[in-house]
C-alpha cells in the first residue's frame, strides 16, 4: 500500500479553504493532482459528523478487536517462533536484516512496490493487513509504533519478542508506554494508541485504487493490494457531497475512485491471503509481478476469489443481479426482508441482499457550514458483521482498544432495527448462510438392516461456507437417528466432554464448547525454550502433531475422495503438510522411535506457517446442492433384546448445522505456544483454558431439517 498520486478532480469547497488544497502537477496524466496531506485520524475525529457510522464501526471486530485479539497476537507470535522473527516489520533504515540473496532488507509487504525476494513478502505480513497505515507511518522513526527486531533468523531471541498489542499503548501525553512484563496487562494510566483501533475510517476512505504492483496476480486481490494516500480528500459512496464544516476534509468527486470503493474488488484487496515461502507442493502458484516470479505462494484465504468465480459475481443467481460483498456485509442484510426461490429444486426462503436503509450520511446541522441542507440517501452500515465475536472480556477490550467499546451482548436495537449485540448479528448472519433437506432419505427401515439417510445442503453465501480464515472456522452437521421413544440409534457430528491435561484441565469441566469433533484426536507440539545452559536462540519451534489419530466419527477424507457414507460432514478447509521421503513427522511410534516417512505423506496441520499446501475446497460451495449420505445400520433383534430395548417406530432423523468459531485444539496449541512452557520460556498472557471456557461459543442449530422413517417388520 504505497503512498500514490491521487487521481481525481476536486469540484467543491474551494471558496471555504483558508489555504490551497491542491496544485496541479503535470506528470503525463492530466487527472493527477497532489493533495494536501492529513495524518491518519482516529475514528473519534469523525464521530461528531458521522455518529451513526462511528457507533456501527465501534461494534464490529474489524476496528479495534483484531489488533488486541489474543488469538491474532498468539498466531503472529507462533509464526515468528517458527521462522525466526521474519514476520515482524522492517523499515527503510534497517541494517540488521538480510534477504536470501545477502542484501540488506529495507522494505516489507506494505511498502514494497515490487517484490524481488520472499523475505520482503514475509516482513510485516500479518500486521501489514491488520494495521497497514501504522506500518507505513513506521517509515518515520518518530511515528513508529512497532519496532524492528534486533535479530532475526539464527539471531532471533524468542524470549525478548513482545506481542504486537504491547506496542498499541500510550500515556496521557500520547507517548508510547509498554507493559512492565512482556505480554502483561497495560500499565497504570495506559490508553489505546492509534494502532490499537486497526482498520478505521481513514484506512478505507483514504484508498485511491488497487495496487497492481503489489497484487501477486496483478488482479488487485490479496495481501493488502490497496493504494492509500492520507490526505484531506476522502472517498465516499457518491459524488457531490455537501461541503464539510471547517474543511476538515473534502469529498472526492473521482468516479473511478468512488466506483472502486463500492466494488467487491476493494474488499478483495485484503480478503484474499497468499502466504509466501516454499509454495504449495500440490498447486504451484507464483507472483506474476516481474521481477518477483521467484516468490512462491499458497492461498491461506481464498474468500474474494471464491466470490469472483461464483454465481453472485453474475446475474446467474436467484436475485438476477451481481451481489457485491457490500450487499450483505454493509446493507440491512439479514434484516431487509426475505426472498423465496428454488435452488436445484429445493424451495428456499432467505434474507434479501442489497437492501439499504435511507438516512442522512452525516449529522444535520453539525457536519456542514451555514446550515447547508442534507438529503437522505441509501446508506451503508458499518457493522461489517461476519462470523467472529471477540474472544476477550469487555473490560480488557475497553482497556486495550477503545473505552466505549460495547459489550458483544449489548441489548436493544439501533435506529434501523439492527440488534446492537454483535453476537446476535453474528448468529443471524450464520442462520442466513445455509439450508438443509432430508427429503430423499429412505422411507422405510428394518431392524438388523441398513437404510440410507440423504442430506442435501445448500450454501447461500456469496463465497464458500465457511470462508475467510476457514482453515480454523468450522461448520459441521450434527445428525441423530432416534426411535419414537427417543432411544439414540446413531449420531454423527457430536462433542464429548474430556479432560485436557496438556493445558492444565485435569477433569472434564461440563463445557462442550471447548471440545473438538470426534473425527480426529490431535495434540500439536508448541515448541519449547532452550535447554538450561544453552542460549535462547537454541529453542525448539514445534508446530508438528505430537498426537494424530483417527477418531470414532472419522469420515471426511473418505467422504471427499471416495463418497463413503460414513463419518461427520465437516466444512473446513485444510492446512496440509506434505512430508517427503526421509522427513520426520515430529512424533514417535508405539516403540518410542521417531517416525520417518518412506513415501510422500499428507497430514492435516494446525499451523499456517508449517503448512506447505492448503486444500481450499472442503467448504460448502454456494448455490450448489450437495448430497451427503449416511449408511445407518440398525441393531439386530437379538442385540436389542440383550440391551433390553424394544424399538418403537417411526424413526426420527434430525440434522442441524453447528458452527465452531475456532477448533479448541487450535487454541490449545496457541495456549501452550505462548505459555511459560513455550519457546519464549515465559507466559505472554494471551490464551488459556479460562479464556476458552468464558468466550468460545459453539453456535448451534443455524439450520436444520427433520424427516420420519417408517420402521417395518
Amino acid at each position: 500500500m504505497r503512498f500514490g498520486a491521487l487521481a481525481h478532480a476536486l469540484l467543491v469547497l474551494l471558496s471555504v479553504c483558508s489555504a490551497p488544497l491542491f496544485s496541479q502537477t503535470p506528470v503525463g496524466n492530466s487527472r493527477r493532482f497532489s493533495i494536501r496531506e492529513q495524518p491518519y485520524q482516529p475514528a473519534e475525529r469523525c464521530l461528531p459528523c458521522h455518529r451513526r457510522q462511528y457507533d456501527e464501526l465501534n461494534s464490529s471486530v474489524k476496528s479495534g478487536y483484531r489488533n488486541v485479539s489474543p488469538l491474532f497476537n498468539a498466531l503472529e507470535l507462533a509464526g515468528n517462533f517458527l521462522n525466526g522473527g521474519l514476520l515482524r516489520p522492517v523499515y527503510g533504515d534497517s541494517i540488521s536484516r538480510t534477504t536470501t540473496t545477502g542484501e540488506p532488507l529495507t522494505s516489507n509487504i506494505v511498502s514494497t512496490p515490487v517484490f524481488t525476494d520472499v523475505t520482503q513478502v514475509a516482513a510485516g505480513f500479518c500486521i501489514g493487513c491488520h494495521n497497514p497505515h501504522m506500518v507505513l507511518l513506521g517509515e518515520d522513526p518518530e511515528k513508529r509504533e512497532v519496532p524492528q527486531l534486533d535479530g532475526v533468523g539464527p539471531d532471533f531471541r524468542p524470549d525478548l519478542i513482545r506481542p504486537l498489542r504491547d506496542y498499541h499503548l500510550v500515556d496521557a501525553g500520547g507517548r508510547q508506554i509498554l507493559a512492565i512484563e512482556i505480554g502483561g496487562p497495560p500499565p497504570p494510566g495506559a490508553k489505546p494508541s492509534l494502532g490499537a483501533s486497526g482498520i478505521t475510517c481513514d484506512v478505507c476512505h483514504n484508498v485511491i485504487a488497487p495496487d497492481l504492483d503489489r497484487s501477486p496476480a496483478r488482479d488487485g486481490l490479496a495481501n493488502g493490494s490497496l493504494e492509500l494516500m492520507p490526505s484531506l480528500s476522502k472517498v465516499g459512496s457518491f459524488r457531490f457531497a455537501a461541503p464539510v464544516k471547517d474543511t476538515f476534509h473534502v469529498s472526492s468527486q473521482d468516479p473511478e475512485r468512488i466506483a472502486y470503493l463500492r466494488s467487491s474488488t476493494f474488499c478483495g484487496g485484503c480478503h484474499d491471503v497468499r502466504v509466501p515461502g516454499g509454495g504449495s507442493l500440490t498447486h504451484k502458484e507464483v507472483s506474476r509481478n516481474p521481477p518477483s516470479e521467484g516468490v512462491n505462494l499458497y492461498r491461506l484465504e481464498n474468500l474474494s476469489t471464491e466470490w469472483l468465480t461464483g454465481a453472485y459475481n453474475s446475474t446467474n443467481n436467484p436475485f438476477g443481479r451481481v451481489v457485491r460483498c457490500q450487499d450483505c456485509h454493509m446493507s440491512q442484510f439479514p434484516y431487509g426482508g426475505d426472498s423465496t426461490y428454488k435452488v436445484g429444486g429445493i424451495d428456499i426462503t432467505s434474507p434479501t441482499p442489497g437492501v439499504f436503509a435511507t438516512n442522512f450520511t452525516a449529522v444535520p446541522g453539525i457536519s456542514t457550514d451555514l446550515n447547508f441542507p442534507l438529503q437522505k440517501r441509501p446508506v451503508s452500515n458499518h457493522y461489517f458483521t461476519g462470523v467472529d465475536v471477540p474472544i476477550l472480556s469487555t473490560e480488557e477490550l475497553r482497556a486495550r482498544s477503545r473505552p466505549d467499546y460495547p459489550d458483544v451482548h449489548e441489548p436493544g436495537a439501533d435506529e434501523h432495527g439492527f440488534p446492537k449485540s454483535l453476537a446476535s448479528r453474528r448468529e443471524d448472519l450464520l442462520k442466513a448462510s445455509v439450508r438443509l433437506s432430508l427429503d430423499t432419505t429412505d422411507d422405510n427401515a428394518k431392524v438388523g438392516d441398513s437404510f440410507m439417510v440423504r442430506l442435501t445442503a445448500v450454501a447461500l453465501t456469496g463465497h464458500r461456507f465457511p470462508a475467510g480464515f476457514s482453515q480454523e472456522r468450522t461448520a459441521y452437521v450434527e445428525l441423530t437417528v432416534k426411535d419414537n421413544r427417543g432411544f439414540l440409534l446413531y449420531q454423527s457430528g457430536y462433542l464429548v466432554d474430556k479432560p485436557h491435561p496438556e493445558t492444565g484441565e485435569m477433569e472434564p469441566d461440563g463445557n462442550l464448547s471447548d471440545e473438538d469433533l470426534e473425527h480426529l484426536q490431535v495434540i500439536v507440539d508448541p515448541g519449547r525454550p532452550a535447554p538450561p545452559g544453552e542460549p535462547p536462540q537454541a529453542y525448539q519451534p514445534g508446530h508438528t502433531n505430537q498426537v494424530f489419530a483417527l477418531g470414532p466419527d472419522n469420515g471426511p477424507e473418505a467422504r471427499i475422495f471416495a463418497g463413503e457414507p460414513n463419518g461427520v460432514v465437516l466444512w473446513r478447509n485444510e492446512l496440509t503438510r506434505v512430508f517427503l521421503p526421509g522427513q520426520a513427522l515430529g512424533r514417535a511410534d508405539d516403540n518410542g522411535e521417531p517416525i520417518t516417512v518412506r513415501r510422500p505423506h499428507f497430514e492435516e496441520i494446525f499451523s499456517a506457517g508449517f503448512a506447505n499446501s492448503v486444500d481450499n475446497y472442503r467448504t460448502l460451495p454456494p448455490l450448489r446442492p450437495t448430497i451427503y449420505r449416511y449408511a445407518i445400520k440398525l441393531p439386530k433383534k437379538k442385540e436389542l433384546e440383550m440391551l433390553g430395548v424394544e424399538l418403537e417406530g417411526p424413526l426420527h432423523v434430525r440434522a442441524q448445522v453447528n458452527f465452531l468459531h475456532f477448533p479448541p485444539l487450535f487454541l490449545r496449541f496457541l495456549t501452550r505456544t505462548t505459555s511459560a512452557d513455550g519457546p519464549a520460556g515465559h507466559d505472554f498472557h494471551l490464551v488459556d483454558e479460562k479464556l476458552m471456557d468464558d468466550f468460545l461459543v459453539n453456535v448451534k442449530d443455524i439450520a436444520n431439517a427433520e424427516t420420519i422413517v417408517n420402521l417395518v417388520n
